[in-house]
């Protein structure tokens, strides 16, 4: 014996999906209201981040342009500390 399709109502249906409407708007807001939370802390994060570059490049005994030359510089031009070898075994020397 073959089954059907169990018949819905469409009333039913249509509160089914109002019901989910309801729900997909609640955790927009939700959604919205995190998205606002995030953006405030990584804008928070990054002033910390300002206030701490500005006060170690003021007390920096380095000159602004030396400073600017080597941020702007490439990561391969950049000057390197050579490793202190204490021995001539050491590794890196």
């Amino acid at each position: 014996m073959a089954r059907g399709r169990r018949k819905v109502n469409t009333d039913t249906l249509d509160a089914k999906i109002e019901q989910q409407k309801a729900a997909l708007e609640k955790a927009k807001v939700k959604y919205e209201a995190e998205k606002e939370t995030l953006a405030e802390l990584i804008k928070l994060c990054n002033e910390m981040r300002k206030e701490e570059l500005m006060e170690a490049v003021i007390k920096s005994d380095r000159s602004y342009a030396e400073i600017m030359a080597f941020i702007k510089a490439a990561p391969g031009d950049r000057v390197k500390k050579q490793p202190v070898c204490v021995s001539e075994t050491a590794t890196g020397c």
